[in-house]
């Protein structure tokens, strides 16, 4: 009885150190997608900086991109943000800044159908049917962009290649508007 528990409770710690690397995205073939959860960081509830620092800690670099943009990287953990302030005050002012981008290239990252950083090609498509080839990448899970002319479709949760594995996953947060 004694092993059981224990066994069971190694199976719970590990599932519980996983899931802060587990990337979720929901898709649609007639409106937009979205990224609902980067680890513990939930962009639909909150995409500002602030908010992601909260989550992931002090980030190892910023570096402002433009008047408007600043890149962030949280290089312990393997993740990379472009974050946007579109209502004016700098693109690197935490409580307004709003993701647009992340890549995760950390090999913990996965997807919460299982699809990690390092798996082959054809993992990718056993878990991933659907997914379609654009260029280097997959689109796991895709959306459609529906404001403008042409309303074109776009990867929300993509798996970036190289050498027929996957090398990073980007998502597509949009928080900060199209």
């Amino acid at each position: 009885m004694a092993i059981g528990a224990l066994a069971l409770c190694c199976v719970w710690a590990q599932a519980a150190l996983a899931e802060p690397f587990q990337l979720e995205a929901v898709g649609s073939k007639r409106s937009l997608g979205k990224v609902t959860a980067i680890g513990d960081f939930h962009p639909q509830r909150d995409p500002t900086l602030q908010a992601a620092n909260s989550v992931f800690g002090p980030p190892t670099t910023i570096v402002r991109t433009s008047d408007v943009s600043c890149r962030v990287v949280y290089g312990a953990i393997g993740l990379r943000f472009a974050f946007v302030n579109l209502g004016g005050g700098g693109g690197c002012n935490p409580p307004f800044t709003k993701s647009q981008v992340a890549r995760a290239f950390d090999p913990r990252w996965h997807t919460g159908k299982g699809l990690q950083i390092g798996d082959r090609q054809r993992r990718l498509r056993r878990l991933y049917p659907g997914a379609t080839r654009h260029g280097r990448s997959w689109w796991l899970v895709r959306g459609r962009n529906i404001f403008g002319v042409g309303q074109r479709p776009y990867g929300v949760l993509r798996a970036t290649m190289k050498g027929r594995r996957v090398n990073s996953f980007a998502l597509r947060i949009g928080a900060a508007g199209e």
